[in-house]
């Protein structure tokens, strides 16, 4: 008995030291997510993004949520972006532009029939947030300012990595908990799960589709109605990105 207890310890332990051989770091993982990215000439991604913002009302604090979806078509040289607001109505086909070469920031509203011009100056004090035009850029020097941790799971069907994020002491980030489920056939997120260093939910992230190097044109992307108002803005500071503010580790 004793001897049957020991041979399956043996052989316990030989799977569990083979499957921690095979186990991926959250380094290499992030290392993985970043060569892929290199390969990507252009890029069209369905996203949709809820967020908590707490206000204060009649003296309480009052927490809403907010729900977007638009949809991003991307070129990465010269570098051009292409944002459809999709949901809520409000914002139904407002298309913001983001144009590095010419250095543009566009927004058109369909309601005014009016695009919006604005200078786009990069800046060392700009706040960085993350950044609007590519959801993989929210990986890139994540191990300095946070301790990661990684494993494996199924998400609808799915199997992911689920790599997890929490924000060192004395560091400041974007966020002070994230979780980001990456798809391990094609090392692509599929949800990212943001909350404060306090634990309360700031933001989701689902990624509803996304698809690689499909051939898009620099000139689809400019274009706008010919009929449409050209007014001229300001300037403004960096580029865009999500609004989820910044978190300090205590």
């Amino acid at each position: 008995m004793r001897r049957r207890f020991l041979i399956a310890f043996v052989i316990i332990s030989i799977l569990i030291i083979e499957s921690l051989a095979f186990a991926i770091t959250p380094k290499e993982l992030i290392d993985k997510i970043t060569a892929r990215t290199k390969e990507i000439k252009d890029s069209y991604v369905d996203i949709r993004m809820s967020m908590s913002v707490t206000g204060v009302s009649s003296g309480s604090s009052q927490t809403t949520k907010l729900t977007y979806r638009f949809k991003v078509e991307s070129i990465t040289t010269p570098t051009v972006v292409r944002i459809t607001y999709v949901e809520p109505d409000a914002f139904k086909g407002t298309v913001m532009l983001i144009d590095s070469e010419k250095k543009l920031l566009s927004t058109y509203s369909p309601v005014t029939n009016q695009i919006v011009q604005s200078k786009i100056e990069q800046s060392q004090s700009a706040t960085s947030n993350i950044d609007i035009t590519n959801p993989t850029s929210i990986f890139t020097d994540l191990e300095k300012t946070y301790d990661l941790t990684v494993e494996e799971k199924k998400l609808d069907k799915k199997d992911v990595y689920v790599l997890t994020a929490i924000l060192k002491q004395n560091q400041k980030g974007e966020f002070g908990k994230g979780v980001f489920y990456i798809e391990k056939s094609s090392l692509t997120p599929v949800k990212i799960e943001l909350s404060d260093t306090k634990g309360q939910p700031i933001g989701t992230i689902d990624i509803l589709d996304i698809k690689y190097n499909i051939g898009l044109k620099v000139a689809n992307l400019r274009s706008f109605p010919k009929d449409a108002k050209i007014v001229k803005g300001g300037t403004v500071q960096g580029t865009p990105g999500f609004p989820f503010g910044s978190q300090s580790g205590k």
